[in-house]
């Protein structure tokens, strides 16, 4: 049996890895997963060879039974296999079986063309189509549409039955146009219309599915063609509804407002703009957009969707496993990894809108106990664990409907950020307690490594979705927190398994400073659209032995820079929606708040569908590469100039190549942004930032008492249209573009540089401590890039006072931080006094205080 240890406590983000690892980290025979377990081998065994045929059986040491095995698909056939041992499940079966990981498990459809002609591929199983007629209801999507006379939109429709379960269908649905407003029709799940004629919100578009009609409701305005000046539609990001109040300010080169004005009921507003112009859009409720260097020659005619402040409200889900897999005699460990889909690119949500808070498990195993720290969405059961009844996953705003608890008005809520849809996904795995390694709890072992070694043997994980799931969401600290204000999702454990092991030839990964990328995560993925992103499967790599471009040869295959994945098919729903596949490197942990310093790069690539291939013979390949780190980005918030940048400006000093557009985002302590769009080409040369309307926080503080930076995070994008053109900002915001469906399907390639903000913090001594003469004292600098050459920002200057001759005016400075960012001072040996003050503060490279300073104190005894 292979062992697989398990480190004992993992770095935020990689606790899912590591209990992932835990949970795989047996042999490759699985007697707890669904898969076909006759062929009359159920004798006692202590060995394979006390098996009718050890070619065909293998003797399940934890069971002691014997029980049907493979070394190809063919060892799962009667042909093979004989009368006497055929497996008479897989001869039952429409597509037959798979050999898996040395099991004869079923094989599962992707698609409708995997099954013969008239049946369907549902829930990865062919069979007859469902009926419309059974169709109780349905929804439009988008549902809400605000835009201009001449655009074309897409619309596709979800149905479900009288219990609420999706229905999937390709014939019974036709689509028309309701209103002279647009023109259109078709058959089938989607069909596209034109919006024809100016004309106020009117329910435009229709479905019919069976008897039952859903429509979406269609704002269309006019041409916009008065000279001198730009229109600006805003709308909600994730509802589609405008926006009114909203304040819409136009700025020239120097960030100086020439002209300002606020949203109407339609979400529109009309200003005189001129040349190369700053537009930006700030709402209380949402987080501020600004388009740097836009050119007046274009249309004039912007769409600026906005993104909710995502730490104003808060709930979601409450997720309940059932119908585990038998498991015998013993304990079991049992997993399942819950979370709502995300709309948009991964970024755009905030990290406390995807994980939720962490808590604290002990596991036992071998007289050993060690505490993890899980997010709130995972869920443990086994190993002396206390009985958890359910775990939470929090929610991203959206539509509702009045079938949701506790809204009356759906309008209103929606407008509010108070509900939203989301599909509700899980991963699941089950292990007997009897196979799991002895070294599971020993420290020190990379998680993200057990991970990538252990997941693609072993069929033991499945996928479980619930496509429609409403909740509400309020403002924090509202109601007592309880799990009964969340909307409960019951899952199958084991719905259906993760059936297709591949592997994916990871491009090679960009450099950040003095090393390559450290870490890769696959992930398989489909879109789900006006819900987002939902993981079907996923993959994991290192790069350390060595550090270069590829990720590290893993065991089984032919070279480094493969990474094996295990993919659902799309199930519950979502069936015929596009797969993707996402290839994420980081330089540090992956998942949860990314410290300051966090590299990341990430390419994305339309999937055919999963395929079945444990060999990883036939690799899946990206067509584009990492983008290279947008490192150099410079800010100064003071109002005076400094080091080069004008009063608040911004500004790259180096290109990404490849990149179409660059985006920089500041976020303050309350989590609310401000992000700046621009065209890659332009950032070299810098925008400066309106100062905001009277009334408006200005983002790019933190917003505390001291008035410190905000946290700032660089991203560079590679964004084409569907022939493979480069989009840039311009053409972005003026064919509505950076609608968060649109943007993630148009994006090939993201790399982002978390810079945070600057930070000094005492390691040691306490406040109050009692200190040797010339003893050592540490801080920690974060956000800050520590160093005396041009590519740094500065050093840690420590000045000492009120400590007597030996103390008072001393000034220490220090350019020379650990990997970790700390730095070390030794105190002069002729410093003494009761009360001595150390002050810490970041200085820039000739020595000056940064602005707004930052510092840190301590006072200290020194006899």
């Amino acid at each position: 049996m292979r062992t697989v240890p398990l480190p004992a406590r993992c770095p935020p983000g990689l606790v899912v890895a590591c209990l992932f690892a835990c949970v795989l980290g047996c042999g490759s025979y699985d007697s707890d997963v669904p898969g076909i377990l006759d062929g009359r081998g159920d004798e006692a065994c202590t060995v394979d060879q006390d098996c009718a045929d050890p070619a065909l059986f293998f003797c399940n040491t934890a069971t002691s039974r014997c029980e049907a095995s493979c070394r190809s698909d063919d060892d799962c056939s009667v042909k093979r296999r004989g009368e006497l041992h055929a497996i008479l499940g897989c001869e039952s079966l429409a597509l037959g079986c798979r050999c898996d990981a040395s099991r004869c498990v079923p094989a599962l459809c992707t698609g409708d063309d995997a099954c013969v002609a008239g049946e369907v591929c549902r829930d990865g199983a062919c069979g007859a189509p469902p009926s419309a007629s059974t169709v109780a209801s349905c929804h439009v999507v988008p549902e809400r549409l605000v835009a201009p006379v001449g655009t074309t939109a897409r619309f596709e429709v979800w149905a479900s039955d009288a219990r609420g379960e999706p229905i999937v269908l390709r014939e019974g649905i036709t689509w028309k146009a309701m209103t002279e407003q647009v023109t259109g029709e078709g058959t089938g799940p989607g069909a596209t219309f034109t919006l024809a004629t100016p004309g106020a919100e009117a329910e435009a578009v229709e479905a019919r599915v069976g008897i039952v009609t859903c429509r979406a409701s269609i704002t269309v305005l006019p041409r916009h063609v008065a000279a001198a000046q730009v229109r600006v539609l805003v709308t909600d990001a994730l509802t589609g509804h405008p926006v009114q109040g909203a304040s819409v300010l136009v700025s020239d080169l120097s960030g100086h407002a020439t002209a300002t004005g606020a949203t109407d009921a339609a979400g529109v507003v009309v200003l005189a703009a001129l040349g190369e112009v700053g537009v930006s859009v700030f709402h209380p409720d949402f987080g501020y957009v600004t388009l740097a260097h836009y050119s007046t020659l274009g249309t004039r005619d912007l769409r600026l969707p906005l993104r909710r402040n995502p730490a104003d409200r808060e709930g979601g889900a409450r997720g309940m496993f059932g119908n585990f897999a038998p498991m015998g005699a013993g304990d079991a460990l049992t997993l399942g990894f819950m979370g709502l889909s995300v709309p948009g690119l991964l970024s755009d949500a905030a990290p406390g809108q995807v994980l939720g808070p962490e808590r604290q498990v002990e596991l036992a195993l071998g007289g050993m106990t060690r505490p993890f720290q899980v997010p709130a969405n995972v869920w443990l059961s086994g190993l002396d664990l206390p009985a958890q009844p359910s775990v939470t996953a929090p929610g991203i705003a959206g539509v509702c409907d009045a079938s949701l608890a506790e809204v009356s008005e759906p309008e209103e809520a929606m407008r509010s950020g108070a509900c939203g849809t989301r599909t509700a996904w899980a991963l699941t795995a089950q292990v007997q307690t009897a196979e799991l390694p002895a070294g599971m709890m020993d420290p020190g072992t990379d998680p993200l490594l057990l991970l990538a070694r252990a997941l693609p043997p072993s069929s033991r994980f499945s996928s479980a979705l619930s496509r429609d799931v409403q909740f509400t969401l309020r403002p924090p600290g509202t109601d007592e927190p309880s799990p009964n204000k969340l909307t409960p999702v019951a899952y199958d454990f084991r719905q259906v398994p993760l059936a297709f092991p591949f592997a994916v030839r990871v491009p090679a990964l960009p450099r950040f400073r003095d090393s390559y990328l450290e870490r890769t995560l696959v992930l398989g993925t489909v879109t789900a659209p006006g819900r987002g992103m939902v993981p079907l499967g996923l993959g994991a790599a290192v790069n350390s032995n060595p550090s270069d471009p590829n990720t590290d040869l893993l065991p089984g295959l032919t070279a480094p820079g493969l990474v094996r994945v295990r993919m659902a098919p799309a199930h519950h729903g979502l069936e015929g929606q596009p797969y993707r596949l996402i290839a994420l490197a980081s330089s540090g942990a992956l998942g949860g708040d990314l410290p300051p310093g966090t590299a990341t790069s990430a390419v994305m690539a339309p999937l055919q569908a999963p395929r079945f291939d444990p060999g990883g013979t036939q690799p899946v390949t990206f067509p584009s590469g990492f983008l290279t780190i947008p490192e150099g980005a410079r800010y100064n918030p003071d109002v005076a100039p400094w080091h080069g940048l004008l009063p608040r400006e911004w500004r790259l000093d180096a290109q990404v190549p490849f990149a179409t557009l660059v985006r920089a985002t500041f976020t303050n302590a309350a989590g609310r942004r401000w992000t700046v769009w621009m065209d890659s080409r332009r950032a070299a040369l810098g925008v400066r930032l309106p100062v905001p309307p009277a009334g408006f926080e200005d983002r790019t503080f933190q917003g505390d008492v001291a008035g410190s930076r905000a946290s700032h995070s660089v991203e560079a994008l590679t964004v084409i249209t569907d022939e493979g053109g480069f989009i840039g900002s311009a053409a972005l915001a003026e064919s509505g573009g950076m609608a968060s469906e649109s943007l993630a399907k148009s994006t090939r390639a993201v790399s982002a540089l978390h810079q945070g903000r600057p930070q000094v913090s005492w390691v040691e001594p306490a406040d109050g401590a009692s200190l040797p003469r010339g003893a050592t004292v540490r801080v920690r600098v974060d956000g800050f890039r520590v160093g005396s050459t041009l590519a740094d920002e500065g050093g840690v200057m420590l000045d000492l006072r009120d400590g007597g001759p030996g103390c008072d005016d001393v000034r220490l400075r220090s350019d020379v931080a650990t990997k970790s960012g700390e730095v070390t001072f030794a105190l002069p040996a002729a410093c003494s006094g009761a009360n001595v003050v150390l002050v810490a503060s970041l200085v820039d490279l000739p020595g000056l205080p940064l602005r707004p300073a930052v510092s840190a104190a301590r006072t200290v005894r020194v006899p």
